[in-house]
C-alpha cells in the first residue's frame, strides 16, 4: 500500500509540530523528491515557486512550527 503525497506532507507536518525534526527533515526531502520526480505541473507552479523559498527559509530557522504550516495548508492544497 503506497501512501500519497498529501499523506506524507501531512506526516511531516506532524512530525515538525512534534520536535522530531531530525525525522521530519528526512520526510521532506522524501516529499520534495516526490514532488521534483512525479509532479512537474506543480515544481512549474508560481505558488509553489512562491512558497518552496519561504519554507526552506523556515527549516533553516528552525522555525517548525511556520514549516509545518506551510506544508499541511499550503503545500497540500496545491497538491
Amino acid at each position: 500500500m503506497s501512501i500519497s503525497l498529501q499523506d506524507s506532507l501531512q506526516k511531516t507536518a506532524s512530525l515538525f509540530r512534534l520536535g522530531k525534526e531530525a525525522n521530519a527533515s528526512v520526510e521532506l526531502r522524501l516529499c520534495l523528491d516526490t514532488i521534483d520526480k512525479n509532479c512537474p505541473e506543480l515544481v512549474l507552479n508560481t505558488a509553489f515557486q512562491q512558497i518552496l523559498p519561504s519554507m526552506l527559509q523556515a527549516q533553516e530557522q528552525h522555525d517548525w512550527l511556520s514549516l509545518a504550516d506551510y506544508l499541511e495548508y499550503e503545500l497540500i492544497e496545491l497538491v
